[in-house]
Parts: structure tokens; C-alpha cells; sequence
């Protein structure tokens, strides 16, 4: 909200995907005994400051083809696209680490998707966290159904991305199973004409030899050409905690710059 507020103000050319979260955030109240407890009202669409495009788009979950719809809401000058997607964005940190990647291949894939049904060409993806990271793997896709080997079509892709990082510690970072990894993206591997190893490889380090867990951050850093913490000393703490994507680079050289998070008046 900050960040699209104060693009509006400033009148930076940008366009937002979000999520729609079907339930929202839950309402809480405490019992007799103080202790709280949680309601997820359904939201009513037609109640909200939002508009149906008409636009729908729709993505393969290993298997399970899933409509998605696009909203949008105006945040000032800044228009916000929100993809609804039935089953899968109902609620936000809720379910189990199955449901949370199904989420993020929605809002990274079928958001790169709903950006292309509604005429928007924009020259620089900018993913907040690892949450949208897959945007990567669609962009990439794209290449190279246009003529593009793997190779090219991530360096061609990464010159337009940009990749920030939030959480200052590793266990705040998430982390897919192997085994769901390949059950979502086997057929893409094949599609792009990479084995399956070689695109798990793009989510692990080195450095972490006992680690299988696809890393979201560690491919949100090789898959953009910029990447930025959110202020000066978290700058510093993110090139110490990244350090080991780079081995033969000092601490200090790590290219993960940094700017300062602003809040809105």
C-alpha cells in the first residue's frame, strides 16, 4: 500500500498484481476465557472498491487446470490487478506448504499471464520477496517458445528483473520440498528443454550441500539482474547472509544493494 501510494504520488509509471484473497483477513474476538478466536467472513466482492476486467486467465497445478479472474483496484494513479482463483487464494497464511506454492505459482505465473491478456507490455518485473518469483520461470517460457534457448532466454529475461529482499533471516525464507517442486514443474522443465535437476539446481546453494528445499530467494537473486535489501544495514546483513552465491566475491562486493523502505503519510 506505501509503495503504490507513493508511486502514485511521484507518478512512476507501475502496475501492481496482488493476490485476492477470498477470506481475507480473519476477524477475532475472545471467548469467556480470554482466549481469541477466529472467524473468516467470506469477502462480497460487489461490496469493495474493485472492478471486474472481465479478463481470465488460467494455470496448469500438476494436473488441476485453475480459472483465474482479474479484479482490479485503483490505488490513486496506480491501477492494482488482483488475481481470485478458486481453492487456492482463499486465505493468506493459511495451509500447508502444498497450498502456499500453489498460491505463488498463481500469483507468479498466472500473474505474468493476466499481464499479457490485459494488452500491458511492462519492461521491468520487480518481485517483492520470493512470493512472486516464479514470474521468472513464465518470462522465461515465453523466450523460449519464441525461438530462444534456456540460456538466452534467462539472461534475456533477467535484464528486466529486479529482486527484493525482505528477511534478514534464513529461516524466514521459504522453502519447497523437492518432491512437490517436481510434481508442479516437471512438464515445464521438459517445455523449456532443461532436465528437472537443472531447475532445481537454480533454487539450492552450494554452500548448503545437505539442503534439497528449493529456495525462493536464492532463485529470486540468480534470476534478476538487481536486487536490493530494504535498508542500509539490512543491505549489509542480506550480501553477509547471500554471500556464499558468490564464493570468490568479498563480503562487501555481494551485488545486493539497498533502499530505504518508506511508509506513506
Amino acid at each position: 500500500g506505501d509503495h503504490l501510494k507513493a508511486s502514485s504520488d511521484l507518478g512512476v509509471p507501475l502496475v501492481a498484481i496482488g493476490l485476492l484473497y477470498a477470506e481475507g483477513y480473519f476477524r477475532q474476538s475472545l471467548d469467556a476465557d480470554g482466549w481469541q478466536q477466529e472467524r473468516y467472513p467470506l469477502l462480497d466482492r460487489a461490496g469493495m472498491a474493485l472492478t471486474n476486467t472481465g479478463v481470465q486467465v488460467s494455470i496448469d497445478l500438476a494436473g488441476d487446470h485453475v480459472p483465474v479472474s482479474v479484479w482490479r483496484a485503483d490505488v490513486g494513479r496506480i491501477p492494482m490487478y488482483l488475481l481470485d482463483a478458486p481453492g487456492v487464494t482463499d486465505r493468506l497464511y493459511g495451509g500447508d506448504v502444498e497450498h502456499r506454492l500453489r498460491q505463488e505459482m498463481v500469483l507468479g505465473i498466472a500473474g505474468v499471464r493476466a499481464l499479457r491478456a490485459l494488452g500491458l507490455d511492462p519492461q521491468v518485473f520487480h518481485t517483492n520477496e520470493g512470493h512472486a518469483g516464479f514470474l521468472a520461470f513464465e518470462r522465461i517460457r515465453e523466450l523460449v517458445a519464441d525461438g530462444l534457448s534456456f540460456d538466452e532466454a534467462v539472461e534475456a529475461s533477467r535484464a528486466g528483473g529486479v529482486f527484493t529482499t525482505h528477511t534478514p533471516v534464513p529461516a524466514g525464507i521459504d522453502r519447497f520440498p523437492h518432491e512437490l517442486i517436481e510434481r508442479y514443474f516437471g512438464g515445464y522443465a521438459h517445455e523449456v528443454g532443461i532436465s528437472i535437476d537443472r531447475l532445481l539446481a537454480i533454487g539450492r546453494r552450494a554452500d548448503e550441500p545437505g539442503e534439497t528445499r528449493f529456495n525462493m530467494a536464492v532463485m529470486g537473486l540468480r534470476l534478476a539482474a538487481r536486487a536490493n535489501g530494504v535498508a542500509a544495514l539490512h543491505g549489509a546483513v542480506s550480501r553477509e547472509m547471500f554471500n556464499g552465491l558468490w564464493p570468490t566475491v568479498p563480503v562487501e562486493e555481494v551485488p545486493i544493494g539497498s533502499i530505504t523502505n518508506g511508509v506513506h503519510a
